[in-house]
């Protein structure tokens, strides 16, 4: 695959896989390496974990906002002089007419300043949607007080009257703040900027923001399988919680939806949730974080796994790693994938924080072996079909690349 890309920088707040933009971020640096480009990995962080690397990396230092003290939090988060400066400093001494930007995530580190350093190559710029918040304050499209879906137009009179933050409403005026500056610094209508979302389904978000159907575009993340080993979930009793213990993630409703449906659940996975689980549900085994290897092995005991997200999920990973191996998967109606999911026979759909329904659903699963086969003979041969491979996605972003310097 031939390509007119001379360089690509990647712009993100880490360098370590902590999260699905900097995993994605840093994957796509090695693919495109593979690809003999020439590539220049631009962190918040101090990049020790890419020590290794065959890349190029410019390492700003910063910590993340929730490690700074508040008040140092409350400015570099709004504006940090440091990524503008060494950002802006790079350009200047390195950009050529055959240089990609490729921003992945920028609201933990760099702040919008990124985007006023920026500005001066904005038409070679592209920016990847891993959530939402190149266009909502708080990322989600949640109302994070009731956990459910906003319907309301970010920045809008209404929005900014509405008090949706996880903390509280001063720090909800802060996240419009920071969205407005960010604004400021780069329209991206204006430029044209094309902006990979991750799930077509994220589309109307955008477009209620603002945003032109004809800058979006979807790529969806890749998958690779986890395993070739035989899945038999038919065979086992134990409902699997994979992801973080965050109240987004609906991790407090899976336990109390498996208790009411006398069904064992485990947590692979960890996090702030960890105490009032291990409180208030001792039943529920909590396994932790898991390499690749071993939640292949851990997966080989699961009847089936419980995505929970009470927030519009725009992709899920872990959904999609357990469908390919077989393992039919419980989902919210918040999620993306769920219609997805249902109609291709893979897993179960229930409403959003309703828990009767998902102890319905748990219920349903645990006495039905039938349909634990014909669902996991479903995933093993369609879940393929939800995401890419690493190939398919490196060759979709080069040809992204492509279309973006010749316009």
């Amino acid at each position: 695959m031939r390509t007119q890309v001379e360089r690509v920088v990647i712009i993100n707040d880490r360098s370590t896989s902590v999260g699905g933009a900097s995993s994605l971020a840093i994957l796509a640096a090695d693919l495109l390496c593979d690809r003999g480009l020439e590539i220049v990995f631009c962190c918040g962080d101090g990049a020790e974990a890419l020590a290794e690397k065959r890349f190029k990396i410019v390492a700003i230092g910063g910590e993340p906002l929730v490690q700074q003290p508040r008040r140092a939090a409350f400015a570099s988060g709004l504006y940090n002089p440091v990524s503008f400066g060494m950002l802006r400093q790079w350009i200047e001494q390195n950009d050529s007419a055959g240089t990609v930007y490729h921003l992945h995530g920028w609201s933990k580190i760099l702040s919008p300043s990124i985007f006023r350093a920026l500005h001066p190559v904005r038409h070679r710029v592209i920016l990847h949607a891993h959530d939402y918040f190149l266009v909502c304050p708080n990322g989600g499209f949640t109302d994070f007080k009731r956990y459910v879906k906003c319907d309301l137009k970010p920045l809008s009179m209404s929005c900014l009257t509405t008090q949706c933050d996880k903390r509280n409403y001063s720090q909800k005026l802060w996240r419009c703040t920071r969205q407005m500056m960010r604004g400021w610094y780069f329209d991206y209508r204006e430029a044209g900027t094309p902006i990979i979302m991750i799930h077509d389904r994220m589309a109307p978000f955008f477009e209620r923001s603002g945003v032109p159907p004809e800058q979006l575009c979807t790529i969806r993340n890749p998958v690779e399988l986890l395993s070739r080993d035989e899945m038999r979930p038919w065979e086992n009793k134990a409902f699997f919680f994979i992801g973080r213990l965050e109240p987004e993630k609906g991790f407090e409703e899976a336990a109390e939806a498996a208790r009411r449906a006398g069904v064992a659940l485990r947590v692979l996975g960890d996090g702030p949730g960890r105490q009032l689980l291990e409180r208030r549900y001792p039943e529920v085994q909590i396994r932790g974080w898991k390499s690749k290897s071993e939640m292949a092995r851990e997966l080989c005991e699961a009847r089936a796994a419980v995505i929970s997200s009470r927030v519009p999920e725009p992709f899920g990973l872990a959904a999609i790693e357990a469908l390919a191996v077989g393992i039919p998967i419980v989902i919210t109606d918040h999620a993306l994938l769920a219609d997805e999911v249902v109609t291709l026979g893979m897993g179960a759909k229930y409403r959003a924080n309703d828990l009767e329904d998902c102890t319905r659903a748990l219920r349903w699963l645990a006495k039905s072996d039938a349909t634990i086969i014909d669902m996991s003979r479903n995933a093993i041969r369609l879940a393929r079909s939800l995401a890419t491979t690493q190939d398919e996605w490196r060759d979709a972003l080069i040809e992204r690349y492509d279309m973006l310097l010749a316009r």
